[in-house]
């Protein structure tokens, strides 16, 4: 799963991507930042992996990796002109960095602190980019369709004939219902406002009080939209500490937990992303894959092999394996479930997929 930092300059991207990446990068780097794509594969923190690593520490412990994009910053109405458009359409996850700290010496592109403003702003010219690549087909799909005939043409011009008056009216398309059929027709186009999308505002020491309350911070934010609150500058201390420390001072600001584990919990929320888990031969490992997906698939996610020779699926919730101490023992106790192919995985299943070669 790729998810892309972007946004505005001096937002702080970078800094969320040090934080996340766990990383310090060279004032040279920064600048080189700028100026291109920072990537780094990262490890998803994890409770209940750690929990079930302790229960075999015997074996290696395997996280769950996301693939962060860390995005130049952007200047006001520059998405559909940018040189990174086409790389940002390839992200499966949209991560804006929104400023909500002052500083008088670096000046906010758009001129002012308004975090809500800013988000609109980015969503109005996430639409735009849209719009503009819907546009071009369509007329491209005219085109085509008066020289010969196409149903499955004819199907899509009458999808994006739907849409569009969405995008002209300032509609985010993924808050459209589109059927499983509709969705696979517009894959191709990778549009940036169907792409599930997390701000994180980036805000002042002063304003940590307000870190799990940023709408009372921010007048005009969207209530019922996910946010996450981030304290750069803190959180780029805490990073440099030696583990005995970060504790102390962590508690001295209030905070209870790192920005990872709430960042990384966010952002399955948003992508609509759940974790499994499989304990091999030498090593226990969490899965990242997408809601509802099925055995069959989880499998495939694993190796193709699996998913070519899927029989069946052995199933425990991570919360029984842990009450039965290991896997023999929930085993004896008949706590494990047979699940076939169109088994829905869910969040915490523990799975050990049976499979013909």
């Amino acid at each position: 799963m790729v998810v892309a930092l972007f946004g505005y300059g001096a937002s702080g991207q970078t800094t969320l991507f040090e934080i996340l990446a766990q990383k310090k990068i060279s004032p040279v780097k920064h600048l080189e930042a700028r100026l291109e794509v920072s990537r780094a594969s990262v490890p998803v923190s994890d409770q209940r992996l750690d929990l079930l690593a302790a229960l075999y520490p015997q074996k290696k412990k395997v996280a769950a990796h996301l693939e962060l994009e860390d995005f130049p910053g952007l200047a006001a109405g520059q998405i559909s002109t940018s040189t990174y458009l086409a790389e940002l359409r390839k992200a499966d996850g949209l991560v804006q960095v929104v400023r909500g700290f002052l500083n008088p010496a670096v000046p906010h592109p758009r001129g002012k602190i308004n975090p809500a403003d800013d988000i609109n702003s980015m969503a109005e010219e996430l639409i735009l980019s849209d719009l503009v690549m819907l546009t071009a087909r369509l007329e491209k799909l005219e085109k085509d369709l008066h020289k010969f005939k196409d149903p499955e043409g004819q199907k899509e011009k009458e999808l994006l004939e739907r849409l569009k008056p969405r995008l002209e009216n300032s509609q985010q398309l993924r808050e459209t219902d589109l059927s499983p059929a509709e969705k696979k027709i517009i894959r191709g186009f990778c549009l940036l406002s169907l792409k599930p999308i997390l701000p994180v505002i980036n805000i002042d020491e002063s304003d940590l009080a307000y870190l799990n309350n940023l709408e009372e911070r921010f007048p005009g934010l969207n209530p019922v939209r996910p946010v996450l609150g981030l304290c750069g500058q803190i959180e780029k201390e805490i990073m440099e500490l030696e583990d005995e420390e970060k504790a102390l001072f962590m508690s001295s600001y209030g905070l209870i937990e790192p920005v990872q584990s709430r960042f990384f919990a966010k952002i399955k929320e948003v992508m609509e992303l759940l974790t499994f888990y499989t304990i091999g031969q030498d090593e226990v490992r969490a899965w990242l894959i997408k809601k509802n997906t099925p055995a069959v698939k989880a499998a495939g996610e694993i190796h193709t092999d699996l998913e070519r020779g899927f029989i069946r699926a052995e199933v425990l919730p991570f919360q029984e394996l842990q009450k039965a101490g290991s896997w023999q023992k929930a085993k004896e106790s008949g706590l494990i479930r047979l699940e076939g192919k169109d088994y829905q995985v869910q969040d915490g299943d523990v799975i050990y997929f049976r499979f013909s070669a």
